[in-house]
């Protein structure tokens, strides 16, 4: 799989099904490995930037479970990504994609736009009495 390829399409295309169309085998954890080594992050850097229990988080990895959406938040926060990179993400995994005309998804898009650790977005979050990622 050409990553520069796939992350070049995840950019510019208006729609998932066109990123799909020329990927069409590409699942949630081929997309979120291809992240990994693209931008050159150990998944040591999981266990310590996300909140996710261990045993979960080997099982998402592992492909023994499918993530959870806040996970996906999480693994996008973590690695420091574009709000359209964690959508297309979150979309893989057949999740809601982030929106600002919910207010708890404003303020992750907020946090994202802004490149505040998981750390920073559930202080951000918590302040405003919503529930944490």
């Amino acid at each position: 799989m050409n990553a520069d390829r796939l992350f070049m399409l995840v950019d510019t295309c208006a729609n998932f099904d066109e990123v799909k169309h020329e990927f069409p085998d590409l699942d949630f954890l081929t997309y979120f490995y291809a992240l990994l080594g693209y931008y050159r992050i150990p998944t040591i850097q999981l266990y310590n930037k996300t909140t996710i229990d261990e045993n979960d988080l080997s099982k998402i990895l592992n492909g023994s479970t499918t993530p959870q959406r806040d996970h996906i938040i999480q693994f996008g926060l973590a690695l420091n990504i574009d709000l359209k990179k964690t959508n297309f993400m979150l979309s893989l995994a057949e999740c809601e994609t982030l929106s600002y005309k919910e207010g708890r998804d404003s303020l992750i898009i907020c946090a994202i736009k802004n490149h505040y650790s998981i750390n920073k977005t559930n202080t951000m979050l918590s302040t405003c009495n919503l529930i944490k990622i």
